[in-house]
């Protein structure tokens, strides 16, 4: 049975395509019905998958997978929906020079950011500090591995995922 997506439960899939995708974020943006957008337009909205793409790829929680680019709207990358949703938004509002510019840009690196660290640290669990060279003094210095993702002792880092 093929898994359904989170942010498009219609589509049968883990990612939903990326037409799918530039129609909801035409229809979020609000300036025209969204099917009557031309074939540049949605070239242009590949080029913004494609750099927020490039975006995922940099960003520090980002579990190293590697990403095909897109090369037709009718592909799914295995990037969460609604990070590539509002990142479509947050490019074409720039693009547009919106006013709408400075909300979409905090909504999208929110959403990557909570996004991608859910991904990389399997759910929201709790974050603690974790002391590199275990210390400068040895009274609290810990026998227990901790993990690199969240600094959890082993034990705790498995009881949140």
């Amino acid at each position: 049975m093929a898994e359904t997506s989170d942010f498009n439960p219609h589509i049968r899939n883990v990612n939903s395509p990326l037409e799918t995708l530039i129609l909801q974020a035409l229809r979020r943006f609000g300036d025209y019905a969204p099917s009557t957008a031309s074939g540049d337009t949605i070239i242009m909205f590949i080029e913004f998958a494609n750099q927020i793409i490039d975006e995922v790829r940099m960003h520090p929680y980002w579990d190293g997978t590697e990403i095909d680019y897109y090369e037709h709207p009718s592909e799914a990358r295995a990037i969460p929906d609604n990070i590539i949703v509002a990142g479509l938004l947050f490019h074409y509002a720039m693009q547009q020079a919106s006013e709408k510019f400075q909300m979409y840009s905090q909504s999208y690196i929110r959403t990557m950011n909570q996004e991608l660290w859910r991904r990389l640290n399997g759910g929201n669990t709790k974050i603690q500090m974790r002391v590199m060279d275990n210390g400068s003094n040895p009274h609290y210095v810990q026998d227990a591995k901790t993990s690199e993702i969240n600094g959890l002792l082993a034990d705790d880092a498995k009881r949140y995922q």
